[in-house]
């Protein structure tokens, strides 16, 4: 949540956990679209980020990442979700499918989808889950 180019804006981000939860799922990692997500963040050693996290890896079913903004955590996290054999769902922007990295949506293990809408974001998570 720290990287990337804001090609998202926060509010549009913390809609995402509302439209995986109305389809059933927990989220683990809610607090990073709360308003405060970066003030409660810089409280904590980046070591203690990096074990929460990883922790959440190794307690999830799935993981669903957004990636429409470059992030090299998020990008880590992808990589780990799939060395420990999570299913993996990289959603973004239409707007940017040029730009979204090559390696990711080649890597085994990883589906990615693009989404315009809520609607269409709702669809592509109820289609990777079911």
């Amino acid at each position: 949540m720290r990287g990337g180019f804001g090609r998202v804006a926060q509010e549009e981000l913390r809609r995402i956990p509302d439209i995986i939860e109305e389809l059933g799922m927990m989220v683990i990692s809610r607090h990073q679209t709360s308003e405060r997500f970066m003030e409660s963040e810089f409280q904590l050693t980046d070591k203690a980020i990096h074990d929460r996290d990883y922790g959440w890896l190794n307690d999830a079913d799935l993981v669903i990442a957004e990636i429409t903004n470059p992030s090299l955590g998020v990008g880590a996290e992808i990589a780990d979700a799939v060395n420990l054999g999570i299913p993996v769902l990289c959603v973004y922007k239409s707007d940017y499918e040029d730009q979204i990295s090559a390696y990711i949506r080649g890597k085994a293990g990883v589906v990615c989808r693009a989404y315009s809408t809520d609607e269409e974001l709702k669809e592509e998570i109820r289609g990777f889950m079911f």
